[in-house]
């Protein structure tokens, strides 16, 4: 997996942390699925993702 960095609004970023907490996840992860929701309903031609098996 490769390293990306961006730029936040403070907000956002108060809002991401509070988020990933009450839902034990990474910030990373969070980002990551709403980047590929996005992509995914924003997208003029289908493409195929993917899929990642969750064990637990």
């Amino acid at each position: 997996m490769k390293v990306v960095s961006f730029k936040i609004e403070e907000d956002l970023l108060e809002l991401l942390e509070e988020y990933s907490k009450r839902r034990n996840t990474t910030k990373s992860e969070i980002i990551r699925r709403a980047l590929r929701s996005y992509i995914m309903r924003n997208s003029e031609t289908p493409f195929e993702t993917r899929r990642i098996r969750i064990v637990t």
